[in-house]
């Protein structure tokens, strides 16, 4: 017994809507238009409220939609005002506003209908009332008028305030001319809407349909006082009560247009508004794809649907080698398990079908998610209702083969998915009428193979197989797949005319001759085959095109996310392979989910080494404007800020963090990665030259991904002491030769910045001028800790520089001295034990006489200042480099004959506090003390002064503008500079 013995069929269930019947199946005025529908220059049918929600299936998004608006028209909650959809075309961004436009304009009307009693659901949840009072429509359908141009619905207005003006008064001219008067301005967008005295709802549908025009040179100049007006409305919608404003204005990478600058710079200005001022929301998801198609083309009916008898019927057929060799090899959820669950949300569409098309079809760029199925899907219902109701043969799901070409072939073809490239479409029109059937279904090669198997007793239980099983693969075969596959697998095509009639291995075999027919080498001409290593033989249609077409093609498949991916994984490898001295490059990622603690995320990142961190850009960026978060957490990572986290080791950590711009650079060099490793893996083997070709792209492409990424990574962090504080110095590299990925790079930076030595490169007499500050002796393990932990130590690139330069302040009047006072004896720093916390470094006590002639040690506070230091070798200002090799201090003996002893270096501490400068010999008396600091520290005579600190704290009260060039010559050498006011 058959499935349509037991099971009704759909076409006898399901009646479809009259307006699908009387356009014959394409659609037509389903497709709304806003315009249409509020200025009624057309008899739609949408225009009516109870039609409009007769068709509107109220999925949770639409819904929750509306009642964000709802509650902002109907209560004085002073929530979000803006919403911006941003959908690609055919998204359901028309629908929706014109079902926002019934709900305020007709709200009695539209409250009454299911959706509405939904809508006011959700708007009054936890108690509120909603109370729409006689709200007033502007209606701003940008797509159908143009710049400096007046039309008869917005009277004399030319420019969008203008219309603006001219639709919230009704077209009063007096009040028009007097708002209009006031300007383009917040004040007056404020007082208008708020002289209006009830909600106001702001529809302004197709933005950039208006900015195009606009940018031309003739109205150019006029663009900036439209962003004004547009900036000032999103901000008077936001401070009004009762008032919200509905953008539509698509995303450019969901536009299929191109746009030059002016246009494109004008999109950014409106989106970098949106997100400051409002939401971007979407209308409906995925998951609401099939029952809003069902709705669209089928009349709604009270009797229960028998889909999931007829998915379990599926079940019942697929037995045998079906199901071993079909169904199980499909993958998760598409065999046999959960499949009558998956019929009554598809019903009376296969699964399959709408599994393609949601998580195939609509990833390409081009292609409009609703608007392009309902035409596809229309004529397809239509086509085998009518089959269906002439007693032919219909399936009993309407599946991937099942698409009527006959019929609905220019649907598919003009739907997006070829990118309006009018050279592929002809090509799959030459195939489809070649290799599978004509219009007339007399000519084609599938046509022919059904014949052939007829005549050779194959029975399949259908009509035209082959016809079917080529279809599908055409539909497979349209874009790229999952992984860069092309085509379908055998088991997808036979799956693909799988009925719930067949009830033995006969159907089977049945199948699978059809299989043959098509992929045999007297098959289908356009047919190619793809065998890869461990995975099963996969079957395409393809038309010769060149490696431009398949490029552009590949890059609609390509997601953001897979770019982003490309760029941190790229990321990683740069900086693995590219340590240079440090001895650990960290990588973090971004955290799963935003929940997770920053204390898990940097988890990894503490430890006693010199540590690159290298942070992913998916989370982390700098210098975009809005980097406050970043700064934040690589503070945190640091120990410092609101969110600080608790660390040992934070003076060896070095942050590298990207560039946000230079990131969007590497993303896009990324997404020409991701598309030409899709274009390999679609090249036939047999086209040597696109292959080379193709190659060579791909080369060409890593490589400027390699660089992009360098270049992205240009930001570097490191902690500093300044005075008496812990600061994080973000520095950045302006030389695009240099990247912060790089170790080396990063590494010979901070010797510059006096952060780190190179190797060989620190001085025992500046180690012991650090020493100095500690109010202990410190034991060999707490030296090399300091290196790690505290600020004001170098970074080093081993442990064994640390083990040198303890070893030269040895031989140069230091001791290691054990716990019982003993001085010990160490003739190699092989004799060092670096970790030993059981003798102390301190200077010797017994230096002999010629040694410490003149020479005096003061113990400082830890981190602190002594009031004389006695030290010796290099400057650091130097950086902890090189020991200088004939510094000489003034007062050194009153001898000039004495032979040269050791420099004794003493501190010179001068305070002045609250000096007043206002009169002219008090300013000369501080003028005459500065020349000399400035005569002292004269590089002219920098290799005859041996200075080696200065702790420079300046405060000074001034005019605003009267301070000179202090603030920015302190900033570039480094200096916190601090502004406050004064009420002196």
């Amino acid at each position: 017994m058959s499935a349509q013995q037991t099971v009704p069929h759909w076409a006898d269930v399901l009646a479809l809507r009259p307006e699908v019947r009387a356009s014959d199946g394409s659609v037509g005025e389903l497709q709304m238009s806003l315009h249409k529908a509020v200025f009624q220059t057309k008899d739609v049918p949408y225009r009516k409220v109870n039609y409009y929600a007769e068709i509107t299936e109220p999925t949770p998004s639409l819904v929750g939609f509306f009642a964000r608006v709802a509650r902002r028209l109907g209560t004085d909650d002073m929530g979000t005002a803006l919403f911006h959809l941003d959908q690609g075309m055919g998204g359901g961004k028309s629908h929706a506003l014109v079902g926002l436009y019934h709900m305020a304009n007709t709200p009695d009307e539209f409250f009454a209908t299911d959706l509405g009693q939904a809508v006011r659901e959700e708007a009054e949840q936890g108690g509120v009332i909603l109370d729409i009072k006689s709200p007033k429509v502007v209606t701003l359908t940008a797509d159908n008028f143009s710049p400096g141009r007046p039309t008869e619905v917005f009277g004399p207005a030319v420019t969008l305030f203008e219309r603006f003006i001219w639709a919230l008064v009704d077209g009063d001219m007096d009040r028009y001319q007097h708002y209009v008067g006031m300007g383009p301005n917040k004040e007056t967008l404020r007082t208008a809407l708020s002289d209006a005295e009830r909600p106001v709802l702001v529809l302004l549908d197709e933005l950039m349909d208006y900015v195009l025009p606009l940018s031309a040179p003739k109205y150019v100049d006029t663009m900036p006082d439209e962003q004004a007006f547009l900036s000032a409305l999103m901000d008077a919608c936001d401070d009004v009560p009762r008032v919200s404003f509905v953008l539509v204005m698509i995303r450019s990478e969901r536009d299929e247009r191109g746009y030059n600058i002016a246009a494109q710079d004008f999109r950014q200005f409106i989106a970098d508004r949106v997100v400051r001022n409002g939401l971007t929301i979407p209308v409906n998801e995925p998951q609401d794809f099939s029952s809003i198609i069902r709705r669209r083309l089928f009349q709604a009916t009270s009797d229960k649907l028998p889909a999931l008898d007829l998915g379990r019927s599926y079940i019942r057929a697929a037995t045998g080698p079906f199901t071993t060799k079909v169904f199980d090899k499909l993958g998760a959820n598409r065999g046999v398990a959960g499949f009558p669950e998956r019929v009554e949300k598809s019903y009376p569409f296969h699964p399959e079908l709408m599994r393609l098309v949601q998580e195939e079809w609509s990833l390409v760029q081009g292609f409009q998610e609703v608007r392009s199925t309902v035409a596809i899907f229309a004529r397809t219902a239509m086509h085998w209702v009518d089959e269906h109701k002439a007693g032919r043969w219909a399936p009993t799901l309407v599946g991937v083969g099942d698409i009527p070409l006959t019929v609905a072939l220019e649907q598919v073809l003009s739907s997006g998915l070829l990118m309006g490239n009018d050279r592929a479409v002809q090509g799959w029109r030459a195939v489809a009428g070649t290799d599978i059937t004509s219009s007339d279904k007399t000519h084609g090669r599938a046509v022919t193979i059904d014949k052939e198997l007829r005549n050779l007793g194959v029975e399949s239980r259908q009509p035209a197989p082959a016809v079917r099983m080529a279809t599908a693969l055409m539909c497979y075969s349209l874009v790229g797949r999952a992984q860069g596959r092309r085509g379908a697998t055998k088991a997808e095509l036979m799956a693909s005319i799988f009925e719930p009639s067949f009830f033995g291995a006969s159907e089977f075999n049945a199948a699978e001759e059809v299989f043959n027919a098509l992929t045999a080498e007297e098959g289908l001409g356009a047919l190619s085959t793809d065998t890869p290593t461990n995975a099963p033989a996969r079957y395409s249609l393809s038309i010769k095109q060149n490696l431009r077409m398949y490029f552009t093609a590949a890059k609609a498949l390509v997601q953001r996310a897979e770019q982003e991916a490309l760029v941190w994984n790229v990321a990683q490898q740069i900086a693995q392979n590219s340590k240079g001295p440090f001895e650990q490059v960290i990588t973090v990622d971004r955290p799963r989910g935003e929940d997770v603690e920053l204390s898990e995320i940097f988890a990894d990142v503490d430890s006693n080494a010199t540590r690159l961190v290298v942070l992913d850009p998916r989370r982390w960026t700098l210098l975009n404007g809005k980097d406050n978060s970043s700064r934040t957490e690589i503070s945190a990572l640091f120990g410092l800020g609101p969110l600080a986290l608790t660390v040992d080791n934070a003076a060896s950590c070095i942050v590298a963090c990207v560039n946000t711009q230079q990131r969007d650079h590497a993303r896009k060099r990324a997404w020409e990665v991701l598309a030409w490793r899709h274009v390999l893996q679609q090249v036939s083997d047999d086209a040597e030259d696109d292959l080379v070709q193709a190659r060579s792209k791909l080369s060409a492409a890593e490589t400027k991904l390699k660089e992009a990424v360098l270049k992205a990574y240009r930001h570097y962090a490191y902690l500093l002491r300044v005075g008496e504080n812990l600061v994080v110095e973000f520095k950045r590299f302006e030389d695009d030769g240099k990247s912060a990925l790089h170790g080396q790079a990063v590494w010979d930076q901070l010797v510059d910045n006096g952060r780190a030595t190179r190797r060989g490169g620190l001085a025992h007499s500046y180690l012991a001028a650090l020493l100095q500050n500690f109010d202990r002796a410190l034991t060999p393990r707490e030296v090399v800790q300091a290196f790690y932990k505290n600020p004001a130590f170098p970074l080093v690139t081993s442990i064994d520089e640390i083990r040198h330069v303890i070893f030269e302040l040895i031989e140069n009047g230091w001791e290691l001295v054990a716990s019982n006072g003993t001085a010990l004896s160490v003739q190699s720093q092989g004799q060092i034990q670096i970790n030993s916390i059981s003798v102390t470094l301190q200077p010797s006590s017994k230096i002999p006489e010629s040694s410490h002639e003149g020479k005096e040690y003061v113990e400082g506070e830890l981190f602190g200042e002594s009031e004389t230091g006695s030290r010796s070798g290099s400057s650091p200002e130097q950086g902890p480099g090189e020991e200088t090799s004939s510094a000489e201090a003034p007062s050194q003996s009153d001898d000039e004959n004495a032979p040269p002893g050791p420099t004794v270096y003493k501190r010179y501490r001068l305070e002045l506090a609250n000096r007043s400068v206002t009169s002219h010999d008090k300013r000369e008396e501080i003028w005459q003390l500065l020349r000399e600091l400035a005569k002292a520290l004269d590089p002219a005579f920098f290799n005859e002064r041996d200075h080696q600190l200065i702790d420079l704290k300046v405060t000074l009260t001034t005019a605003e503008g009267h301070e000179g060039r202090i603030v920015s010559k302190g900033q570039e050498i480094g200096a916190r500079v601090v502004i406050e006011d004064d009420d002196f």
